[in-house]
């Protein structure tokens, strides 16, 4: 077994499609094709791939092999980058997922600090819910993520860096606005703009519905947290936010939950057991570091 083995079947599985993997690697598809059969009568193992329409779906053997092969390839980079970092080299590629209010409010601050110190980094960003920036993290297209716990997987390095209270945001001319605080008991009759799907805010929002005892009447789903506070603010309806999705300069009105406590916990989410490259455990210890003060940037974000 080879690495390019490795390589060629990891990429296959990550697209699920060879022609697609042959443009990522830049390699003739019939190559790819020779070396994937290779690999299976190697292991003999059986096929690593079966065929579902146009896309290739990885079998029980397929899956067993993906994780090896990933925790390999990690190692083999990571050992490249830290001989071309002794060889005087002090750069790398580093990607981060984040949620919104996370990328746009903390984020831009701590990473234009960190290229401060680590000008030779190149550094890249993906956005999204956690469920999509767990997959990024499983797919290795993201080497570090901030994400909403609880985190339902294992073999992640979890560091909590920091707490905050979910509010209520209204226009300022709705009845609740004079309010300062509200219970969700008194949201009953209420529409709600809800974030998307597979993100805490959302679930947090519909559970705490429910347990009031009623199902939240939805006049919007999805869209970004940003058109969320613009329609929030024209009166189509009201919408649970963290906290730092908030500039103060939004005609809103802000009312904390009475009851029942909404909060979310961020943390920031690794690959564990594997051979991180330098410049990725950087930016992780950096982070970490930096982030955990979130409560105290947060605070100072905050209307």
């Amino acid at each position: 077994m080879e690495l390019r083995h490795l390589t060629y079947f990891e990429a296959v599985a990550r697209h699920q499609h060879v022609s697609r993997a042959a443009v990522e690697l830049s390699v003739a598809q019939p190559a790819i094709s020779k070396q994937l059969h290779d690999l299976e009568r190697e292991l003999g193992a059986g096929p690593l791939f079966e065929r579902v329409g146009r896309r290739l779906r990885l079998t029980e053997a397929g899956h067993a092999l993906l994780a090896h092969a990933r925790t390999i390839i990690a190692q083999v980079d990571a050992a490249r980058s830290e001989m071309r970092e002794r060889g005087g080299l002090r750069g790398g590629r580093v990607t981060i997922g984040a949620p919104p209010t996370v990328g746009e409010r903390l984020l831009p601050g701590v990473l234009a600090a960190f290229h401060r110190r680590f000008p030779d980094v190149e550094l890249r960003m993906h956005e999204g819910s956690t469920q999509t920036l767990l997959s990024l993290l499983d797919s290795g297209e993201v080497d570090v993520a901030v994400v909403t716990l609880p985190v339902p997987r294992q073999g992640l390095r979890v560091t909590p860096l920091f707490a905050e209270r979910l509010v209520v945001v209204v226009g300022r001319d709705h009845p609740l606005a004079a309010q300062r605080e509200v219970s969700f008991a008194e949201l009953t009759d209420e529409p709600f703009l809800l974030y998307q799907s597979g993100g805490y805010v959302r679930d947090a929002t519909v559970s705490a519905c429910r347990a009031a005892g009623f199902a939240p009447r939805v006049v919007l789903h999805g869209g970004s947290l940003a058109m969320l506070l613009r329609l929030a603010e024209a009166g189509l309806g009201i919408a649970v936010i963290p906290p730092l999705a908030l500039t103060g300069s939004e005609p809103l009105a802000v009312l904390q939950i009475r009851e029942p406590l909404l909060q979310r916990t961020v943390a920031l989410v690794s690959r564990e057991g594997t051979l991180l490259p330098p410049a990725t455990l950087t930016l992780r210890d950096f982070l970490e570091q930096e982030l955990s003060r979130g409560t105290e940037t947060a605070a100072l974000l905050r209307p």
